[in-house]
């Protein structure tokens, strides 16, 4: 058995893998530059499987929860599934692609099962999906928050860029040197004491398999503002009401919020309720270049 250490915001991933999935570890290593740790830590032990000898149904391109009264085909991975997880009424089943993600909230370990199906097998992308899926659900369960944002350090300061694809959370990310941003995608932010920090993340839309240096994880800043993103001809900064960017928060930019069980939805909205009392919120109208930054 192999392992891999994965840090992200201070949450430990040790990815494990035998002989079958051992070449999947060794793109994991790539991916995650920056975010590994050499020594094994305390954290969710990630079991790797792969299921080779029996092909099943690919799901579909979007993550969508599993339950065995879906349909058939299912229940039968389902099935498959928990021969090498203790699945219960409670378990978070997710599927993507040619995965499951199987996790016991709260719990020290979890499973992602990887399967073939007929046709085209994607397997590096479903693990690193829900890799990503899982790293939303454990940073709730620690008190944090993987955001739909762009956290960029300017002056020294932390600010979160919010918005939808395609709004320019990459595109502002171009006007900064690369070693502020800590991602341009998936920021982390965390709450300590009376204020939040944004932490660097490896989940990113560009420069995903950049060489970050060692230590990259541990990259972050004080959060100064939270910034919603539109495109315009101008450059003009605006306050928002605290309540507008919460609602806005809540409905788009929690990374995989509508997969999270009852009880960590609560616990991620109480974050932002804390987040959005606490960090000044502006509309940013952008144009396309870098004189934005004057305005910060």
């Amino acid at each position: 058995m192999k392992d891999l250490v994965i840090v992200i915001a201070g949450i430990f991933l040790k990815v494990q893998s035998d002989e079958k999935t051992s070449p999947l570890l060794h793109a994991l290593q790539k991916l995650f530059r920056g975010f590994l740790k050499k020594k094994s830590f305390e954290g969710v032990s990630v079991l790797l499987f792969y299921q080779h000898s029996t092909a099943l149904r690919r799901f579909k391109a979007e993550p969508a929860v599993l339950s065995p009264g879906n349909d058939r085909e299912t229940t039968r991975i389902i099935n498959h599934v928990a021969k090498h997880y203790p699945v219960s009424g409670k378990t978070v089943l997710i599927g993507f692609l040619n995965g499951v993600l199987a996790y016991n909230v709260h719990s020290r370990e979890t499973l992602i099962f990887l399967f073939r199906s007929k046709g085209k097998n994607l397997l590096m992308g479903s693990l690193y999906k829900l890799l990503f899926i899982l790293t939303s659900i454990l940073m709730v369960e620690n008190k944090k928050l993987l955001l739909h944002g762009a956290g960029l350090r300017i002056k020294g300061r932390g600010n979160l860029f919010l918005g939808v694809s395609g709004a320019g959370k990459s595109t502002v990310s171009g006007f900064v040197p690369k070693e502020d941003v800590l991602s341009d995608d998936a920021t982390a932010v965390e709450k300590k004491g009376k204020t939040f920090i944004i932490h660097a993340s490896p989940f990113s839309q560009i420069n995903v398999e950049d060489k970050k240096k060692p230590g990259h994880h541990l990259r972050k800043a004080t959060l100064a503002r939270l910034l919603f993103l539109k495109k315009s001809e101008n450059n003009v900064l605006t306050p928002r009401d605290r309540q507008k960017a919460l609602a806005e928060i809540v409905a788009l930019h929690i990374h995989y919020f509508e997969l999270m069980d009852r009880e960590l939805k609560i616990a991620a909205f109480s974050l932002c309720c804390n987040l959005c009392a606490a960090i000044p919120s502006f509309d940013l109208s952008f144009q396309k270049n870098d004189r934005f930054l004057l305005l910060l």
